[in-house]
């Protein structure tokens, strides 16, 4: 009786601990990732922590939240040691959290786009002279291409960058607050598609003249 007790109780044990890691992963997996222009628009600012490793953090303030990515360096010498560096995390018998992997699975998560090339090189963060931005587009995918990455490594960021862009009143502030900052663009946009709206219906009363009685 005392054996079986023992035994529901590690089970138990068990079934929670397995219920908690798959909570954490599925709030990792439910869409958190943003590419870097999106982030932006949502109110994160990506800045450079000015380190040359992995480490990656989110600094949530009460109303912008702040990514802080380390300085990449992509080039003729780097390139190879990355992928040799990731074909060695894949071996089985080497046990490893596959730290390099997982950062360019993390990156490739975040760069979409030639625009988003272009905001981390004025940054300071991205730098390569490999080519166009839209060739380091897929370069990185390259880099981040059949890699088992690690949903623990940058699980607060994920999380902390999930938060902040579902929270619908921070993102509505800054949405509101950017719209002030540049009235004259939103009120150029708006005129313009006053002035669209009006060469239509001046096109229909062309084509489709109004009969006089």
């Amino acid at each position: 009786m005392t054996f079986y007790i023992i035994e529901q109780d590690m089970h138990d044990q068990i079934i929670v601990k397995e219920k908690i890691v798959k909570k954490r992963y599925d709030s990792i997996n439910m869409g958190t990732y943003m590419n870097i222009q999106e982030l932006r628009a949502k109110g994160i600012r990506v800045e450079s922590n000015k380190k040359a490793t992995a480490d990656i953090s989110f600094l949530q303030g009460w109303l912008n939240g702040k990514l802080m990515l380390p300085k990449i360096i992509l080039d003729d010498i780097s390139v190879p040691v990355f992928l040799n560096l990731i074909a060695y995390e894949l071996c089985p018998d080497f046990k490893n959290d596959r730290e390099i992997g997982t950062f360019f699975a993390f990156m490739d998560s975040f760069i979409r786009q030639p625009e988003d090339v272009k905001y981390l090189r004025s940054t300071g963060i991205l730098h390569s002279n490999l080519g166009s931005d839209e060739e380091l587009v897929k370069l990185i995918h390259f880099l981040a291409t059949d890699l088992v990455p690690n949903p623990e490594t940058y699980y607060d960021v994920c999380f902390g960058i999930k938060k902040h862009v579902t929270n619908k009143l921070k993102t509505n502030m800054v949405r509101f607050l950017a719209y002030i900052r540049h009235p004259w663009t939103n009120i150029a946009v708006h005129a313009a598609e006053l002035a669209l709206a009006l060469a239509f219906v001046q096109t229909w009363f062309t084509v489709h003249p109004l009969k006089s009685n």
